[in-house]
């Protein structure tokens, strides 16, 4: 068998052990507040497509289209989002639970998200195999996917993990388009795609832009005038990179996206504005709650040192040195590839630098840097491994060859590789609420107040406790708190009582109810009074942890536990 086919052996399985770990283990994440809004208007998206793929008489007509796709109001038709992924959600929804039968409801619109995420760990692989071989292009493959945070975000139907898919992939195709005629047309359509997935694209001009200088500047003859040797190495550089960044994305994301087809302009303009205007949600971080700038000014680099594996985050700093190393001896083979992964963290990351931009999704907003680092900590292993395997060739007395050629680089593998898969499995299914060894485990991360948790998704956790007062044909109805939105989908998937109703919004709805429940964020505290005051106490009957460290409490009014205690 040829290397070649090897290799294509080797990503059609990283493909599929990912996609196939990623399926399985979102069977055990909550529902995520945003999910909801995502599989509503997928299913919405995908009938719209559906209905203009059979020729359905009037589906493209601008109202038809308003009506699917956009509206007056900022967010009608769930339109400062792009439409691709939500698109896919629908449709494999419709595919694998609706005509199939193969998934459940929630699993069949979370698919794509996963089949993604897989995607780029094959990317991650083919494109450091090219350039530093198979077994850092291994290395920094299952270190994309071993991460907590970002193995979270890969299992729902949401835009984050594929955001970060189709923002590698136009590095990947752009660097290929500097050897190629023709891939400046890849590089449109990847960039196009992520457009279509999430408004972190517009920023990639900002990483191509300067790389491309550099590249210029290497490419230019040695002899000459400076502007005649300028403009000779701008000929020689594949300029038409920039017909596809600028011309051919576009175009690939008015394609997809029907609410572009008309008015394009003004559509793109509140699309943009939106996210430039958009609000400051509450978030904590060292102990403070924010929601308003100015914000400190390291919670990107703060945050990414607490919550990606240490062995991770150690290898990436030692490939990253080596890189700067050897391109100060001159060897700069590695210079353009390792530029490029440069500049992509540190445009993913740069805007949380300015103290303005919002900050409530913590890691998610830059998780576009994640390959970056992941891929620096691969060659920080080939790295390692190579130094040690050179130790122990010059040692006397001398070991066994076979043993040093291979042991070395099976151990600093296995170990940092394997340390990052028990930390992922370990944070599994409260991931947001896991903090590294850095930051002292989950209990670190809560006493240095870092934010707990968001979107509502770890109320799955309490549902076995509140279904067992359920009271068949008697309602008993629950104060849901930030899983509100979620609460019939749990229902659907039959995680939860029919005969536990949502009592309402706030104060009137704890009134109402019987059960309350309260997910833990600083800013929610005032939740537990509002309970404690209508339930007359404040001891809570349930309380689900992470590691000790408290992240939904559960009350229950006392008449209810006393007739429950009875039967």
């Amino acid at each position: 068998m040829t290397t070649a086919w090897q290799n294509r052996i080797i990503g059609i399985l990283l493909f599929v052990f990912a996609s196939g770990l990623v399926i399985s283990a979102q069977r055990d994440q909550g529902i995520a507040r945003d999910e909801v809004v995502y599989m509503n208007y997928g299913t919405r998206y995908a009938d719209w497509w559906i209905d203009a793929a059979k020729g359905k008489s009037g589906v493209t007509h601008k109202d038809v289209i308003t009506k699917h796709f956009g509206g007056e109001r900022p967010t009608d038709g769930n339109r400062e989002h792009p439409p691709l992924m939500k698109t896919l959600f629908g449709l494999s929804e419709r595919l694998l639970h609706d005509e199939l039968g193969w998934t459940s409801e929630t699993t069949g619109y979370r698919v794509p998200t996963a089949l993604v995420n897989a995607l780029l760990v094959v990317l991650v692989f083919f494109f450091v195999l090219g350039i530093w071989g198979r077994g850092a292009a291994i290395s920094s493959a299952l270190l994309v996917l071993f991460l907590p945070r970002a193995f979270f975000h890969a299992g729902l139907a949401s835009f984050d993990a594929p955001v970060v898919t189709f923002w590698f992939a136009s590095l990947y195709a752009y660097y290929k388009a500097l050897q190629s005629r023709w891939g400046f047309l890849w590089l449109g359509l990847c960039a196009g795609l992520t457009l279509a997935t999430k408004h972190n694209a517009i920023m990639l001009p900002a990483v191509f832009l300067p790389h491309y200088a550099y590249f210029v500047w290497r490419t230019q003859p040695a002899e000459g005038p400076r502007w005649l040797r300028l403009w000779q190495g701008f000929r020689m550089a594949r300029p038409q990179v920039l017909l596809g960044l600028f011309v051919v994305a576009p175009l690939v994301l008015i394609a997809i996206w029907p609410w572009l087809w008309f008015d394009t302009v003004t559509h793109l303009r509140e699309w943009i504005g939106f996210h430039l205007g958009h609000v400051h949600y509450n978030f904590e971080y060292l102990g403070t709650n924010w929601n308003a700038p100015p914000f400190p000014w390291h919670v990107a680099l703060v945050t990414t040192v607490f919550t990606m594996p240490l062995a991770t985050l150690v290898a990436a700093l030692v490939g990253f040195v080596m890189i700067v190393m050897r391109f100060r001896r001159g060897e700069r083979a590695d210079g353009s590839p390792a530029l490029l992964l440069f500049l992509s963290a540190g445009v993913a990351m740069g805007p949380f630098l300015l103290r303005t931009t919002p900050i409530f999704g913590a890691e998610k907003h830059w998780a576009s840097a994640i390959p970056s680092l992941c891929i620096f900590a691969g060659l920080g292993l080939i790295w390692m491994s190579e130094r040690a395997r050179d130790s122990l060739l010059s040692a006397k007395p001398k070991w066994h060859r076979g043993l040093v050629r291979f042991g070395p680089i099976s151990l600093v593998l296995a170990a940092t590789i394997g340390a990052a898969w028990s930390e992922t499995r370990h944070a599994h299914p409260y991931s947001l609420t896991h903090y590294n060894a850095l930051a002292g485990g989950a209990p670190g991360g809560a006493s240095l107040g870092m934010n707990r948790q968001f979107w509502g998704y770890s109320a799955r956790g309490v549902l076995p406790f509140i279904n067992a007062f359920a009271e068949g044909d008697d309602l008993v109805s629950v104060y849901t708190h930030d899983a509100s939105p979620a609460w019939g989908r749990y229902k659907a998937e039959g995680l939860l009582s029919d005969g536990l109703p949502n009592a309402g919004h706030e104060v009137s709805g704890i009134r109402k109810s019987k059960i309350a429940f309260v997910v833990h964020e600083k800013h929610f505290a005032r939740h537990d009074y509002m309970v404690w005051q209508a339930y007359k106490k404040v001891q809570p009957s349930f309380v689900l942890l992470y590691d000790g460290v408290p992240i939904v409490s559960v009350y229950v009014r006392d008449e209810l536990l006393e007739k429950t205690t009875a039967k």
